[in-house]
């Protein structure tokens, strides 16, 4: 018992770690990163509450690395949702295509769903919600192609990691 749990420890560790680098290594590209088809795939492989646990322990550390602000709080909670969103999906489907699709669309829902919470905390300004969910776009839409890129790509390598055992 006491093995297992040491055993997803250091997995927890060992994940959020590599969230954390991938996530400040491409920093520079405004996002496009694989940490969201990341979670995605740790929901798949290790379950909800992993996947959960890894996500707001990236989101916390990288916040503090790069900037904490009370969007972090933000993000948490919209990534909470829209991985809960995906795990409910892939009783659907497990054709890996479609679940690319879903990565995809669920990082597009992200994107507006943070917008709506940096618009409140913030403040929308005379354009509106609409304005301001447009001005985001070309960031929101690089999210979701990269996570529907990124996604096939990170399964590919965990069914090769898995076979390796």
């Amino acid at each position: 018992m006491k093995k297992v749990i040491i055993q997803r420890l250091a997995r927890l560790a060992i994940l959020t770690a590599l969230c954390c680098v991938l996530r400040i290594w491409m920093a520079a590209l405004p996002n496009i990163k694989p940490i969201t088809a990341l979670f995605f795939v740790f929901a798949l492989y290790f379950g909800l509450a992993d996947s959960l646990v890894i996500m707001a322990l990236t989101m916390t550390v990288t916040g503090i690395l790069l900037g904490f602000s009370p969007i972090i709080l933000g993000q948490i909670i919209v990534y909470g949702l829209i991985i809960l969103l995906f795990k409910f999906l892939t009783e659907l489907s497990k054709n890996n295509l479609i679940l690319s699709i879903f990565s995809g669309l669920l990082a597009l829902l992200y994107g507006a769903l943070i917008d709506i919470f940096s618009g409140i905390l913030f403040g929308f300004g005379t354009g509106g919600f609409i304005g301001y969910w447009l001005a985001g776009l070309p960031f929101d839409l690089a999210h979701a192609v990269s996570t529907f890129l990124f996604f096939p790509l990170i399964i590919f390598i965990f069914k090769r990691i898995k076979t390796l055992k």
